[in-house]
């Protein structure tokens, strides 16, 4: 079923949309959650860290492609917009050849250079057979990652975030389960927690392919519609590949600063690792709203009703503002207790280095939100300059603060590298998100008298 968010009240549309979608997320992160709870109560910390070590790697990887399938939605929304069912279809189909050729790539490489790849990332030696295990389980398991994000994307665009929601609870209980069989039957250590994500994505992915079959009319296919010609690429490449591209570029800071982090010891990689988990699972709701707004965003741009847009984007970030600063509070006041009562985890060493993390990144939430909500609303209207600017400047946030201070202030370097990224990042969204809506705002003035003349000139013959 789709969903056409160019008329209605912004702010019902918004948490409507957004609601399913961080339900979806909550259960895409608990069985992410799942396997942290179940290796480091198994495995122990050398688990939890042989998994935390590749975790810029993984960013920056499947970070890219995701980025990309994320890109191609926008396209499709916008398309939607324009009520055009044959031009829907047409950059679904387009959509579909992007993914597969860029899933190919990723897999050969990534697959092909593992071993290098974690030397690179002087992965520490006594977790490093399981960090490549880890590490390969995943990547030759990216077709199923890659297709699951193409298709929620797809529904997604299409106002459907329903239906999404419906399949991660379905695949994140298979995947809790598998977690157990793996890991604890078939004792196949963190390699097992690989495969068990890469089995409930594939699930999902069968899921939403039998839905969009069998019950979305608008997207039964032609064979006339997987005919291409070279120029069909040229916008969804335009607006795709620059936000897979920010993906891997933040993730670059990422990959530098899991580096200086892995010198620090298998305790602090594991601390790490346990309040990162928690810090995603309370900026999801965040994270909901912004891509519920770059829909928003890109189904209004395609209709032309700009001023829906930043009415959209004011709801957004009063909404996200206010959660940041309640949930904030909640990490710095009570994150070490959640970590004793989730993981079992006792260790004064792993809670402190965990308690210096909440310290650094709850603190600045509001920041977060600002770059959020921003960056997803000018994605959301194909302007990409800003937000690829702004993943440079994470980079270098994230590169330069460990290299420049670990040695002299150790781990807080590390822990207070993502705030100083975030607040690099947000300047130059706030800068384009004030020209760009001026510029359209204009162009609605200008719209709005056109369509004025012409009515006085019908209204006079």
């Amino acid at each position: 079923m789709t969903k056409d968010m160019t008329a209605g009240s912004p702010a019902k549309l918004l948490v409507l949309f957004s609601v399913p979608m961080l339900i979806g997320n909550i259960f895409q992160q608990l069985y992410s959650l799942a396997d942290t709870i179940i290796i480091g109560r198994t495995l122990g910390v050398e688990g939890l860290a042989a998994i935390g070590s590749v975790g810029g790697v993984l960013f920056f990887i499947h970070g890219f492609g995701i980025g990309v399938t994320s890109g191609l939605g926008i396209v499709i929304a916008q398309r939607f917009g324009t009520k055009n069912k044959e031009r829907i279809r047409k950059s679904i189909t387009i959509s579909v050849w992007i993914t597969l050729a860029m899933t190919i790539l990723i897999t050969l490489i990534s697959v092909g250079f593992a071993e290098e790849i974690l030397l690179f990332m002087d992965t520490p030696a006594e977790i490093s057979k399981e960090a490549e295990a880890y590490f390969l389980a995943m990547m030759w398991g990216s077709v199923a990652i890659m297709a699951f994000n193409l298709l929620s994307n797809i529904l997604r665009s299409l106002g459907d975030s329903k239906l999404p929601l419906v399949i991660l609870v379905i695949s994140s209980i298979m995947n809790v389960a598998l977690d157990y069989v793996f890991i604890v039957w078939f004792s196949m250590g963190v390699a097992g927690a690989g495969l068990a994500t890469v089995a409930s994505q594939l699930f999902a992915s069968f899921l939403c392919f039998v839905y969009i079959r069998k019950k979305m009319t608008i997207l039964h296919f032609s064979s006339e519609d997987w005919r291409m010609e070279p120029t069909d690429f040229s916008l969804p490449l335009k607006i795709s590949l620059p936000i897979g591209l920010q993906a891997s570029i933040i993730a670059i800071g990422s990959i530098v600063l899991q580096k200086s982090l892995n010198g620090f010891g298998p305790e602090a990689v594991g601390g790490y690792a346990i309040a990162q988990k928690l810090d995603i699972m309370a900026t999801l709701p965040i994270a909901s709203i912004g891509i519920a707004m770059a829909t928003f965003a890109a189904q209004n741009y395609g209709a032309g009703l700009y001023a829906r847009i930043w009415a959209g984007a004011r709801i957004s970030l009063l909404l996200s503002c206010a959660y940041s600063i309640l949930v904030g509070a909640v990490l710095l006041l009570f994150g070490t207790d959640l970590i004793r009562l989730l993981f079992d985890q006792n260790d004064p060493a792993v809670l402190g280095f965990a308690r210096t993390y909440f310290i650094a990144t709850a603190s600045f939430y509001l920041v977060l939100t600002t770059l959020i909500i921003l960056r997803y609303t000018l994605q959301g209207v194909g302007d990409n300059t800003a937000p690829t600017f702004g993943g440079v400047m994470e980079m270098v946030a994230r590169v330069l603060v460990p290299l420049a201070f670990a040695g002299l202030v150790g781990y807080q370097a590390v822990a207070f590298a993502n705030p100083v990224a975030w607040v690099g990042a947000a300047v130059p969204m706030v800068y384009a998100y004030r020209q760009l809506k001026r510029k359209l705002t204009l162009l609605e003035a200008k719209s709005c008298k056109e369509a004025e003349r012409e009515r006085r000139v019908e209204v006079s013959d």
